[in-house]
Formats: C-alpha cells, sequence, structure tokens
C-alpha cells in the first residue's frame, strides 16, 4: 500500500508565508495607493511549486498538490492583512482623526493585536458557512476554483509553472531596480518618474493651469503598470475618464471661479483634493450601496442558508466532501475567544463600550455572510459597502462618536475580508479533497505571522511618508475618513457647492450601477468606483493604470494564450518588486539616508 503524508507540512506552510508576507508588504504599498490590494494564494502555489520543482532531486519525499493547496491557504492569508487587519483603510483613517484631536497613533503592538482579533473573527465567520455555500448550493468562487485548476495543471505539466515564476521574479527585479535608480537624488531622474507634456517642452494647460500643475501626464510606475494588467479595459478606460473630468475639467473650472486656490507648489493636487473627493468619495459609496441593494436576491439567499445551517440540512452529495472537518466544539471556543478580544480591544483602545462591541460582531457575522455569498456568485467582495452599513448603524446608535462608528465598521470589514479569502481557499480545498481542518489552521497560522509583517510594513510608511498624500493618496483612507466625520458632524459640516458635488456624484454611482442591469448597454458604461477613485488619486496614477490595461488588451488580441499564460504573473512581479522597494526606500528615509 502507498504511503500518504499529511499535506499540512512545515515546508508548505513556510513557503507560503514566505511569499505570502512579501505580497502582504507589497500590498499594503498598493493599497495606500490606489485603494485596491490583490490575492496571494495562487502566486504562492506558482512560486512555491517552481522552488520544490527545482530542487525536487534533493527532497526526501515529492511536494504534493494537497501540500500546494496548503501553501496556497498560508499565502492569501498572510497576504491579505493588508486589508483584513484595516491598514489601507480604517486605520489610517483612524490615525487622520486621532492626529487633528492632537493624539498618538497606534502603537505596534495595538495594531498586532487588534489585527490578529478581527482576522480571527473572518476566520470563524467563514466555517459554519462552509458546508451549505461549498457542499450543498455548490457556489462558483471563481479564485478559489482557479486556485485548483492552476494546481492541477501544474502537476500535469510543471513545465509551465516554472516558466510563469520565473516571468514573476524577472519581474520584480526590473521593478525593483527600476524604483530604486529613479529614487537615488544625485542621478537626478526623481523629477522624471511623473511626465507631462510640459516635461517635453510643451507649455500645455487648461485655465492657465500647466499639465503637471494638474498631475496630467504618466507616472512611470511598474506597480501602476502591473495593476493595469489586473483591472482590465474597462476599469483602465473608467480610471482616465475619470483623471480627464477631475483634474483637467473640474479643478482648472474651481481654481478660475474662486472656489479652490493654488498655492503655488509643484502641483494643485493637495489644493484641489479638499473640494474634488466630495463627488468621487459620493460616486464609491453610493455605487456600492447601489450594488449591494441590486443583489437583494443573493442577501435572501443568504439568510435562507443561515437557517439552513442552523438545522443542519444534509444533502445527498455531501459523501463527497473534503475530509476531516473543523470540529465544532473548536469553532465555539475560537468564536468566543475573537468575540471576546475583539470586544475588550475595541473598548480598551477605541473606548467602543462592551456591548457595541458585541453587536458588532454579531453584526458582521451576519454581513459577512453576504459577502461571503457574493464573493461565491461573482467573485468580487464587497468589503467597503459592508463597511458602510456599519458605519452608518452606529452612526446611530452612538452619534458624534466618530472613532465609535469608523473602528465599528473595521470588524464588519475585516470578518468580510477574511471570511471571503478563506471560503475560495475552501473551494479550492474541496476540489482537491484537502483537509478542512487543517486548511482553517493553515489560516490562522497566516493570519499572526502576516500581521507582524504588514503592521512593521505600514509604520514604516507612515514614518516616512504622510498618508493620505501625493505618493500614497489612499483613497479608501480618504472614503472611510470622509464618512465617518459626516455621521458624526452631519452634512451641514461641507463647503455648499461641494455637497451639491457629492450629491450629483452619489447620483451618478446610483444611476450607472442600476443601468449596468440593463443588457446591451452595460459594456459602454464606465465603472464607477473605478472613475471615483480617479477623483481620489493624482491624475498620473490613473493614465498610468489605463496604459497597462490598454496594453494588455492590445497583447490579448494579438497573443491572448501568452496573456492568459505570464499576464498575472507579470503583474503580481511588477507591483511586489516596486512595492517591496518602496519599503526599503522608506527604511533608508527614516535612517536619514541623503541619497534617497
Amino acid at each position: 500500500m502507498e504511503k500518504t503524508y499529511s499535506e499540512l507540512t512545515f515546508r508548505a506552510v513556510v513557503s507560503g508565508l514566505f511569499v505570502g508576507c512579501l505580497i502582504g508588504a507589497s500590498n499594503i504599498c498598493i493599497g495606500l495607493k490606489i485603494g485596491w490590494t490583490f490575492g496571494a494564494s495562487i502566486t504562492a502555489a506558482v512560486i512555491s511549486f517552481a522552488i520544490f520543482k527545482t530542487i525536487s532531486g534533493t527532497l526526501s519525499r515529492p511536494y504534493t498538490d494537497k501540500e500546494n493547496l496548503i501553501t496556497a491557504t498560508a499565502g492569501s492569508s498572510a497576504g491579505t492583512m493588508a486589508s483584513a487587519a484595516g491598514l489601507t483603510a480604517s486605520i489610517p483613517a483612524l490615525e487622520l482623526i486621532l492626529q487633528e484631536q492632537g493624539k498618538a497613533p497606534l502603537t505596534y503592538g495595538q495594531l498586532i493585536l487588534w489585527g490578529i482579533a478581527i482576522a480571527f473573527l473572518g476566520v470563524f465567520f467563514a466555517v459554519p458557512l462552509r458546508k451549505q455555500m461549498i457542499v450543498i448550493e455548490k457556489l462558483k468562487y471563481p479564485t478559489g476554483t482557479a486556485a485548483a485548476e492552476t494546481i492541477k495543471a501544474m502537476y500535469a505539466s510543471g513545465a509551465e509553472a516554472v516558466k510563469k515564476a520565473k516571468m514573476l521574479f524577472y519581474a520584480a527585479i526590473f521593478a525593483g531596480l527600476f524604483k530604486l535608480v529613479m529614487s537615488i537624488k544625485p542621478l537626478g531622474l526623481t523629477s522624471l518618474e511623473d511626465l507631462s507634456f510640459n516635461d517635453f517642452g510643451l507649455s500645455w494647460g487648461v485655465l492657465g493651469l500647466g499639465f503637471a500643475i494638474l498631475t496630467i501626464g504618466i507616472n512611470l510606475s511598474p506597480m501602476m503598470l502591473g495593476a493595469g494588467i489586473l483591472i482590465g479595459p474597462k476599469v483602465g478606460w473608467s480610471l482616465l475618464g475619470g483623471s480627464i473630468l477631475a483634474w483637467g475639467i473640474i479643478t482648472p473650472i474651481l481654481n478660475h471661479m474662486g472656489l479652490i486656490e493654488y498655492s503655488g507648489g509643484t502641483t494643485i493636487y493637495r489644493d484641489a483634493l479638499k473640494w474634488i473627493l466630495w463627488p468621487g468619495v459620493a460616486c464609491m459609496v453610493a455605487a456600492g450601496f447601489t450594488s449591494l441593494a441590486l443583489q437583494y436576491k443573493t442577501i435572501a439567499r443568504t439568510f435562507t442558508s443561515l437557517k439552513k445551517v442552523t438545522a443542519g440540512s444534509k444533502a445527498a452529495d455531501e459523501e463527497d466532501d473534503a475530509p476531516d472537518p473543523f470540529p465544532m466544539s473548536w469553532w465555539f471556543i475560537g468564536m468566543s475567544l475573537a468575540t471576546a478580544l475583539t470586544a475588550t480591544i475595541a473598548y480598551l483602545y477605541f473606548g467602543i463600550p462592551i456591548w457595541m462591541g458585541i453587536l458588532a460582531v454579531i453584526l458582521s457575522l451576519f454581513i459577512a455572510s453576504v459577502a461571503v455569498r457574493a464573493t461565491g456568485e461573482t467573485d468580487i467582495n464587497p468589503v467597503g459597502a459592508m463597511g458602510k452599513i456599519t458605519q452608518v448603524v452606529y452612526g446611530l446608535l452612538d452619534p458624534g462618536k466618530i472613532t465609535t462608528n469608523l473602528m465599528a465598521a473595521g470588524i464588519t470589514a475585516a470578518g468580510a475580508s477574511q471570511a471571503g479569502d478563506l471560503m475560495h481557499d475552501l473551494k479550492a480545498g474541496y476540489i482537491l479533497k484537502v483537509s478542512i481542518r487543517k486548511q482553517v489552521i493553515t489560516q490562522l497560522i497566516g493570519v499572526v505571522t502576516g500581521i507582524f509583517v504588514a503592521a512593521a510594513v505600514y509604520r514604516l510608511l507612515t514614518a516616512a511618508y504622510e498618508i493620505p498624500g501625493e505618493t500614497f493618496a489612499g483613497p479608501a483612507v480618504v472614503a472611510w475618513h470622509l464618512m465617518a466625520k459626516v455621521l458624526a458632524e452631519g452634512v451641514s459640516s461641507l463647503e455648499p457647492s461641494a455637497l451639491w458635488a457629492a450629491v450629483v456624484g452619489a447620483l451618478f454611482g446610483i444611476i450607472v450601477t442600476i443601468m449596468h442591469k440593463v443588457k446591451g448597454i452595460a459594456k459602454w458604461l464606465p465603472s464607477p468606483v473605478a472613475l471615483g477613485i480617479a477623483f481620489i488619486v493624482p491624475a498620473y496614477y490613473s493614465v498610468a493604470m489605463w496604459l497597462g490595461a490598454i496594453l494588455t488588451y492590445m497583447c490579448n488580441r494579438k497573443n491572448p494564450q501568452a496573456v492568459d499564460s505570464y499576464g498575472a504573473s507579470l503583474a503580481s512581479g511588477l507591483i511586489a518588486g516596486e512595492g517591496l522597494m518602496m519599503v526599503l526606500i522608506a527604511l533608508l528615509l527614516i535612517l536619514g539616508v541623503s541619497w534617497v
């Protein structure tokens, strides 16, 4: 009889954690730049497979496909801590409030404890929903399915996986070196990172403001080009259109009318952002709520599913389920401890009453259930909209308490993010018949390991850069911060013209989101979320992502197989390479190195 081995091995977990922590570090950078983060599961699976394939002759036993999925689970768990711990949204938004109040930011230890508590909640949210969503209803979970199919393909033909890993590695080396060279002051290339027509001697502009002042040009950032490869042409065009509208049309008009005033710096970005962000944020938030409302059938199915879960529903095909269920006694203990820890920390750190913290956990469980179903059906996890719901609830429960509605929403966003991430891994585990218990344990290990790295990177960046600022615009940070302030202070606190702009932005987000349901015209409509982001980040970034998306689209028309095989690896390498180099540069800035 052939000897079988456990898939939960030291090498599988460590290789996944290594890749996941690197991707988590780069996710902090790109999340604070453009408001999006990217998954790590497939990248971790491909890189680890390539490494173990290369050294296979020295291994005492083969690196199996089930081990590879444990690697992917560890990688995705560690990599998602950038968003699950709130480090690209709720935490920096909170620290803006603390700065306004003259208070100190959270310590490194506080970030770690808070991140572990709320991410553990997300893991335990997913466990009781797994059987209903994956085994009985067989929801697609496209990313999880893709991870399983990728692993199957690698073990059928390993040479292709090695090529993908090499592509990612070379792209990362290029991106890191490019960023380093552009950052070395004696070389004099720093100013060329953002190019506009003015850099070529063409003094073009709008209403007396040059294109460089309006940030209209292209950021020579491998990270932005990599993001463009992943987002697709529709989102790319939406970013381009939004940037032209926000910075090429509205901003010059506002300056001409005296509603904003150019202070004479290198760009008008900081001066204009105080006004221009309102229609952008309103568009994103309204689109998120509308999209959620249009998924009323999904929401109804969620609560029907919850009834079936509590009733212990059975299905004839459950015998095909993955082995080794996670013990429900473990789940009860883990859920109780995570709830107690979250409520206690929320009280000690943020002054949220214990009963409100526990209520936030209960509310987050139901909201995360909707997010888990939404990502299972569409591959889109509506984390932002989920958090905004809790912000509104706590804005009503505890009026005027900006910290309460912000951090209670952080619990919800973390629960939705981590639960959705684990469900994709569990879907892949269901396909490959990997131990459920060992996947959940791996996810918990990834949470604990990933937060140490993510929090350290976040603290490095906040020490070296202003966030939000021109380098890290932080669109998600801005959205969370403004939502909290409006709920605490009321809409009367807004400048009247900006308030009307917000109303227009919200209406646009609602109408366009509804029109996306109309067949035949949806493909011609912009993405309201991408459009809103373009109102918050400098136009350089939007143009760079558009260029990445369009170049990928053109390559896809000529050679779709190459794009399908290597596009994601190329993009991941460009994002990770520059992201990691930015962390190194931040460290050099803190140490007082003069040449960067």
